[in-house]
């Protein structure tokens, strides 16, 4: 399998990551686990050579700094079909030793992510530490930026999707206000903004502050006049509407329930 792996094109591997990307970002939409198995982290071979005069051909056209984490957050994503099974096991054989058995399995894989999460930074090709020209640097910073929301808004989906802590919850809060400041780093650099409605979205669905809505709000409003695509405004609408719905008093209402009844669907990625 090495050796055919080994021998693919570069066509056929572009293929192959981008079915991996839309795969993981599908599960995030969807609430669903990937289609695809486990995932390994990206090689040397996997990058495409590409030689330009700038430094930052050297980051991934694809996944920017973030193709290491991708293979974390499909073992993130995959975890929410776990739990609801393991909940249905937990309610119907209580004190079962498969049901204990698959709970130990579980938050073993959980502690796992989190450690993985929080451990993880990006990788910064060496081609790029030593950026001259103040154009490549803005770039590189939003770059950066944009791996540091990913990092938090899967931190966030770890903690309120499938711990299930409170919005409330400080474990939920700090990384909320986080990815939002990244994301607005990525703004401010006027970086690529292609791949940032799942962190600005994820983050903004749980932001209970003003301060941080008001910075959801300037985001998604860069986002779609750079973007211009419906799936931002909607994402938008959903938000607010989560917003007002928790000022009103259903603090725990999830984006899917929100969005379902709106009859909207957001499609990250």
């Amino acid at each position: 399998m090495r050796e055919r792996r080994a021998r693919r094109g570069p066509t056929s591997t572009f293929l192959e990551r981008a079915f991996r990307y839309f795969d993981v970002s599908s599960a995030l939409s969807f609430g669903a686990p990937p289609m695809s198995g486990t995932i390994l982290a990206p090689t040397t071979n996997d990058l495409l050579n590409i030689r330009e005069s700038s430094a930052l051909s050297a980051v991934d056209t694809l996944f920017g700094l973030v193709a290491d984490l991708w293979p974390i957050l499909h073992r993130l994503a995959s975890l929410i079909d776990v739990k609801h099974t393991l909940e249905k096991e937990e309610m119907a054989t209580p004190g079962y030793e498969k049901t204990i058995n698959m709970r130990s399995d579980f938050d073993t894989n959980t502690n796992n992510i989190e450690l993985s999460l929080h451990q993880w930074t990006p990788k910064v090709p060496a081609s790029m530490v030593s950026i001259e020209t103040p154009s490549d640097d803005s770039r590189l910073q939003s770059v950066l930026n944009n791996a540091e929301a990913h990092k938090q808004a899967a931190i966030i989906y770890l903690y309120r999707d499938i711990h299930s802590h409170e919005r409330s919850s400080s474990k939920v809060q700090a990384p909320v206000k986080q990815a939002l400041q990244a994301c607005m780093r990525v703004v401010v650099f006027s970086g690529p903004m292609a791949a940032l409605l799942w962190p600005l979205f994820t983050s903004a669905c749980e932001a209970i502050d003003d301060v941080d809505r008001n910075v959801a709000r300037s985001v998604f409003r860069h986002l779609e006049s750079r973007q211009g695509m419906n799936n931002i405004v909607t994402g938008w609408e959903v938000c607010e509407e989560i917003w007002r719905r928790g000022d009103a008093g259903e603090v725990e209402i999830g984006w899917r329930e929100v969005a379902q009844q709106m009859g909207r669907e957001v499609i990250f990625g």
